[in-house]
């Protein structure tokens, strides 16, 4: 108790330092009508030191300016150019940043935005911007990872395709989902959610490791995964993207933006991707893609009025028509039959979500914004002979207010509001899973001076999770050791809800009966973690290398259990304990000036603990590297891209020895393989034509389909998958834009 009333005490008060010396300043965006407008999240640092902040929502900064002897202050912004400005004792500075380049006696000096980035901030963030997501073909978020190693994209199942993304080895519930910091991906959404955000309209995403900031929510266990999408005052004029395979997987993406007036602009983007072939490359009677048409439109609109008001708002509808199953099985009907088996599923989506705030116009930093959410999911549909509906409302509420505490601290506090109604029937079994949960959260930021700067960000929130009070602290520290090191420390907890169907999409391709052995209550979770990073200079070339060290330990989790029985799967609260151990180390150094290499390996540790004795979760590698090489010639107009990842064997869960002929060479670990990804890209002054291979040695499992013989009434078992099905794929598209 004591210590909680310390922690507590140190939330209210703060740290404050008076006798330092503080420089404010506000950083803008001068727009091609001229005029300067709020530049929230840029980037300002002395120069040649470490020593550094991001500006606020009304593009406020406070950095201190103790012992600084060179008084140049670098601002930049992805997208922007970057300026260098020479600050006298002055205590206050006003800062514009201008798009583009600008011509100086014919030197053409201009920002080249970077793919990947770590932030400045206490909470390790790494920032894929959207040239990293062109690396890769990208056609959706699902299909956004390819170069990176921090997050694992995985097959669920042989049938639908569905696929979840990982972070510290652990199942992509424990990974909280936001778009634009809102929390859309949520429940039924979060099956098949990947497909719903194309990859073109995505401009940057951020990924944090381990306990997020507490004022997006409690949810987030092993990770955060944030998408932002595309400014519309920002973003080009005109966009287009086509996209084509040798499967004929056809894609095409719009984006427009409309300036409506000086204060308010609205991006559109269309988005259709559509796939009908039946292919069955193994002979297995199945498809090994699932025939697909998926159709997004949103509309996004910003205001900022430049007087201290800012809004913007996002309207999303998804039409989603996925079929799979065998060959031989007539596409299209409303149910399944025992003549051959198939799966179909329709959804339809609505997405609101926004934000809007205010800047008191006092100077002292203070500011206070509202964010919503409100989706509205249907679905419908079958597996094989068991239908599959469901619904899904959601409600999002935050409120938040800012304010700087003295000259080292600013404080984040405020309340939110999440309620869930969440229906879905699955056979004869039929699951609610309401959630009404009212919140509080506090969040203070401390930031020292000096040669070796230290920040503290400590979070603390209090939920009433359906009645169940629920504390989530939660604490990040960075130490700037030199002007090259940073050294970070994180620990929090976290908890949530579950949706056993949604999370657990594997078992609906199958026949197995489902169990719920008692009441399932929320899962919860401690994890902390390390990690340095390192820039140096190598032969007048730069590079960088990093290291993380994470460990999540559940005080309660939700246990699948696959092995007891093939015909069943058993859910049940945890007994005993469960781990989840990763080390991660990672470098990039340009071998030549047009010329980056990154390396990568990641070892994860994932198992639990009952009765003494010691089980490996399935599904999850335990070794994983990356190997990935950039090339652009100097004048831009080609770029290539090379990765090859490999991956470690995985555990399979128990199968019954009558069946384990069906899997080729069946045995409790599967095997180890390796891909490899080519991308060549040619750029001309608004078009882009790129071609590439994915897989490029066919690497494929060839059976994952257990009981494919009789899906409908004997054992059938879709989910025994763990490396690709598709094989080789074959691509080429184009990018055409007209710029602001």
């Amino acid at each position: 108790m004591k210590r909680l009333i310390l922690i507590v005490i140190l939330f209210i008060v703060g740290f404050d330092v008076n006798a330092q010396q503080i420089l404010k300043g506000r950083v803008f965006e001068l727009n091609p009508e001229k005029k300067e407008i709020p530049l929230a999240g840029a980037s300002v640092s002395w120069i040649n030191t470490a020593l550094g902040v991001s500006t606020s929502t009304t593009g406020e900064f406070t950095i201190k300016a103790d012992g600084i002897t060179d008084r140049r202050l670098v601002i930049s912004f992805v997208g922007l150019q970057t300026d260098t400005v020479l600050v006298d004792d002055s205590k206050e500075i006003k800062i514009v940043l201008v798009t583009g380049g600008r011509q100086l006696d014919e030197v053409v000096v201009t920002h080249q935005r970077e793919s990947t980035m770590i932030s400045v901030q206490p909470r390790k963030t790494e920032i894929f911007t959207s040239k990293e997501l062109k690396k890769a073909a990208c056609c959706n978020l699902g299909e956004s990872f390819q170069t990176n190693t921090t997050v694992d994209v995985t097959y669920r199942d042989g049938v639908t395709g569905s696929k979840e993304l990982q972070v510290l080895g652990l199942a992509g519930s424990y990974t909280q989902l936001l778009t634009e910091n809102a929390p859309v991906i949520t429940g039924l959404g979060s099956t098949y959610g990947l497909y719903g955000i194309p990859g073109t309209q995505i401009d940057q995403i951020h990924i944090v490791k381990g306990p997020g900031s507490v004022i997006v929510g409690p949810e987030s266990i092993s990770g955060m995964i944030n998408v932002e999408l595309k400014d519309p005052m920002r973003t080009d004029n005109l966009f287009v993207n086509g996209y084509l395979d040798a499967y004929a997987r056809a894609e095409l993406n719009v984006d427009k933006t409309f300036k409506l007036n000086k204060d308010l602009s609205t991006l559109f983007s269309f988005h259709i991707d559509r796939f009908k072939q039946k292919m069955d490359q193994n002979g297995d009677s199945f498809l090994d893609m699932p025939m697909l048409q998926n159709i997004n439109v949103l509309s996004k609109w910003k205001y900022e009025s430049g007087n201290g008001w800012f809004s913007q708002n996002s309207v999303k509808y998804l039409n989603e028509e996925r079929m799979g199953g065998q060959q031989s099985f007539s596409f299209g009907q409303k149910q399944g039959d025992l003549s051959a088996y198939g799966q179909q599923l329709i959804t339809n989506r609505l997405e609101l979500y926004g934000r809007t705030g205010f800047v008191v116009p006092t100077g002292n930093s203070k500011s206070l914004g509202l964010q919503y959410t409100y989706v509205l999911h249907d679905m419908d549909g079958f597996y094989g002979l068991r239908s599959n509906n469901g619904r899904q409302q959601s409600l999002n509420l935050r409120l938040i207010y800012n304010q700087a505490i003295g000259k080292l601290n600013s404080i984040n506090l405020g309340g939110s509001y999440r309620l869930d109604k969440i229906n879905e029937q699955f056979g004869n079994l039929q699951l609610n899973n309401d959630l009404n949960m009212p919140g509080v959260f506090v969040e203070n930021t401390f930031t020292s001076t000096g040669d070796r700067p230290l920040s503290i960000v400590t979070g603390l929130r209090a939920d009433w999770a359906n009645g169940e009070f629920n504390l989530t602290p939660r604490g990040n520290v960075k130490w700037s050791v030199d002007k090259n090191t940073d050294l970070r420390f994180t620990m929090g907890t976290g908890f949530k809800s579950v949706n056993i169907l949604a999370e657990n999409v594997n078992i609906k391709v199958s026949n197995r009966e489902i169990v719920i052995e008692e009441p399932l209550k929320l899962e919860k979770a401690l994890n902390y973690g390390f990690n340095a990073n390192r820039k140096f200079e190598l032969d007048y070339r730069s590079g960088s290398i990093g290291i993380d060290l994470y460990r999540t330990q559940f005080s309660n989790k939700i246990i699948p259990d696959y092995d007891t029985d093939p015909s069943k799967v058993y859910f049940h609260n945890l007994t005993g304990e469960s781990y989840a151990n990763n080390v991660q180390v990672e470098a990039s150094y340009y071998l030549l000036k047009p010329v980056e290499l990154k390396l990568s390996y990641k070892y994860l540790d994932v198992y639990r603990e009952t009765n003494g004795q010691r089980f490996t979760e399935p599904y999850v590698s335990k070794h994983r590297a990356v190997a990935s090489l950039f090339y652009e010639t100097f004048d831009r107009r080609w770029n290539a891209n090379f990765t090859w990842q490999w991956f470690g064997s995985k555990r399979l869960p128990y199968l019954n020895e009558a069946y384990q002929h069906e899997i080729s060479d069946y045995k409790e670990f599967s095997k180890s393989y390796s891909t490899i990804n080519l991308q060549l890209t040619r750029h001309w002054r608004n078009f882009e034509l790129y071609m590439g291979a994915e897989n490029l040695f066919d690497f494929r499992q060839q059976n994952y389909i257990v009981g494919s013989g009789d899906p409908n009434t004997g054992f059938f078992d879709a989910s025994y998958i763990w490396g690709p099905i598709e094989g080789r794929r074959i691509y080429t598209g184009f990018r055409y834009k007209i710029d602001r």
